[in-house]
Formats: C-alpha cells, structure tokens, sequence
C-alpha cells in the first residue's frame, strides 16, 4: 500500500504524518496543540504544493494557534460577545481572549487524545478527540454540558477527507457550533502572479457587523464581497462573515483557489448541512495568504439565537451525535 503514517518528535512533542507514496501527498497533525494539521501537500501540476501556511518551525514551540495551520474552532467558531451568555438559567462568563470577546473555543490549543491511525481503504488516516468540559479547572461554568469531538483525517492521492463527529455525553442539551480556520497560500508554490489567481466562493450574502459581532442582519453580497465569479489575490482585503451558500447535486458547498499560470486548482468543500457559513479573512501584511474558513454557524450565535435570530446554532439532545465532512483535492486544467 502507498498510504503510509508515522510518528516523528519534534521539539518534544509528537507528530503524525500521514503519506501517499504514489502521489507525494502528505499531511502532518500536531495532537499536543489543538489537533492542528499545520502542513498539507497536495500534488498538482506536476508536483506536491504546500498548501497550509505555519511559520517555520512552529510545531516545536507553537504559540497564537489562530495563526498558523488549520486551527479547529469548537464549541462556537468567532466571537462570543463580551464572552457571556446564558443558558438553562445558568449564566457564563468565558475568558476574553480577544478583548472586549472570547473567541473561537477551546479546542484549538488544547492536547487532544489520538484514539486511532492506520491505513485503510481511504488511505493513511489518524482519528483524534477533544473532550468539552462543563467545568473550568476553578470550577467556574465553562460550558452547559459535556461533550466530545472526534476528528478523523484520511490521505489518498491528491485529496484530504476531514470528518468530524460531535456527541452529547450529558444529561441536558449541548449547545454548539464547529468551525476551521485554514490558511492557504495563493499563488501555489510561491513566485507565482498574484493577479493570475481566483478566489471562488459560492456566497449570495453576508452577515451585517458591528465591532465583529452580528446585528441580526444579513444583506446581498456587493461587489467587494461577491466572490462567486472569482477575485483575484492582487490587492485583496476583506474580513467578512459570508453566507447563502449555494451547494452542487452532492449537497456540497465548494469554494476554489484557482492558479491559472500553474494550470492548477485546489478545492476545499463540505457539507451544506450544517456548514451555513464561511468567513473570509486576509490577515495584513501577507498578499498571498488567505483563509477560507467553513463555519456551522455565523459569530455570536449562542446569543442570536436566544433573541429569535437564524444563527445556526446547533443543539444536540442527550446522547444524540451528528457527524460532518470537509474534502480538499487539487485538479489540473
């Protein structure tokens, strides 16, 4: 078989890499810092692309994992305003990592568990959990139930499956909301024609903010957010919560990152139920770098919701679990 995992240390901490001989693909996990995949090969035109951004070197001392690699954001992607809401009768105040908000959960720094890595039918693939506690370690309410999310990564060829499943282990509902921040570089390889390139995203509206939380309201998509024909990299600066996702006959919404002088494409795509939302965000200084970042839900939504507001927040029964997949591939043209 071509697919392949092992484990290699690196700055004391252990690494997953998951291999494809035959294609040149690969992807390395660090399950000590937030179950990140902080780097991804994918074959395209003729050659294995680098396709996740991470500092060199930060898997050894990793450090502000928002930043770098596919961060997963769970139990609720973006902002909880001025980190409290209220749930059950029961109010929570969270730590404000981004003052005067919390922001994107706490699964994204935490050591998870590797439950299970191999190769099967689908390839290399490694499985990984994250157990949501009810409680902080000063017993302050963390979150209103106890819960898990399993993700599981599998490698064949030139494609990337994610699939992730949440479960309510407790005895009340579990609130939730799951999202991923990936940053990806365009044009692929490096010295490339920024002006060359399309950022496709099938998005028909956008979420309305102030000071990054959501009114309520959603509006159409103007042109400086209309991505469903294309933009290119060159000059782009945009920070928006998208939604009205258009999905092809699979049920899948799929964004692109089109290279047109590499006559290459990567796809990332994933379920339109439940993934309502993407945020696109070009972080500054970085012209070539973007994040496309497939949420459940728009920001805030644990307390939209509780004011009558369509936010896409997900609520599981006691013992009800739901699963979801994301796939990423290249194509040639």
């Amino acid at each position: 078989m071509a697919c392949h995992v092992r484990t290699e240390t690196r700055g004391n901490r252990p690494i997953f890499v998951l291999s494809d001989t035959d294609s040149g693909a690969s992807a390395s996990i660090l399950p000590s810092y937030g179950f990140n995949l902080f780097d991804l090969h994918l074959p395209a035109a003729g050659a294995p692309r680098s396709l996740v951004v991470t500092a060199p070197g930060w898997e050894k001392n990793p450090e502000k994992p928002a930043r770098h690699g596919f961060p997963v954001l769970f139990p609720f992607p973006n902002r909880i305003k001025n980190g409290r809401f209220s749930w059950g009768g029961t109010s929570y105040s969270l730590p404000l990592t981004k003052p005067p908000h919390a922001i994107h959960g706490f699964a994204l720094d935490a050591e998870w568990e590797v439950i299970d890595h191999g190769e099967g039918p689908d390839g290399a693939f490694l499985t990984g959990r994250y157990r949501l506690p009810r409680t902080f370690p000063n017993g302050a309410p963390c979150w209103p139930s106890d819960g898990y999310l399993d993700i599981r990564y599998a490698l064949h060829g030139r494609s990337l499956t994610l699939d992730a499943t949440i479960a309510n282990e407790s005895e009340g509902d579990l609130p939730y909301g799951l999202g991923f921040h990936p940053y990806f570089r365009l044009p692929f390889g490096g010295g490339g024609d920024l002006d060359r390139t399309k950022v496709v995203i099938p998005a028909s509206r956008f979420w309305v903010l102030d000071d990054s939380i959501p009114t309520g309201a959603t509006l159409p998509v103007d042109d400086a957010l209309d991505f469903r024909r294309g933009k290119p990299m060159r000059g782009l600066q945009v920070d928006a919560v998208l939604t009205g996702l258009e999905h092809n006959a699979e049920g899948f919404v799929v964004c692109r990152l089109v290279d047109e002088q590499a006559r290459c494409e990567f796809r990332i795509g994933f379920d339109a139920v439940p993934f309502r939302e993407v945020v696109v965000f070009t972080p500054p200084n970085a012209p070539d770098v973007i994040a496309v970042e497939p949420y459940t839900q728009t920001t805030d939504a644990i307390n939209l919701q509780q004011r009558g507001v369509d936010a896409g927040l997900r609520v599981l029964r006691p013992g009800q679990q739901e699963s979801l997949r994301i796939a990423m591939e290249t194509a040639d043209f």
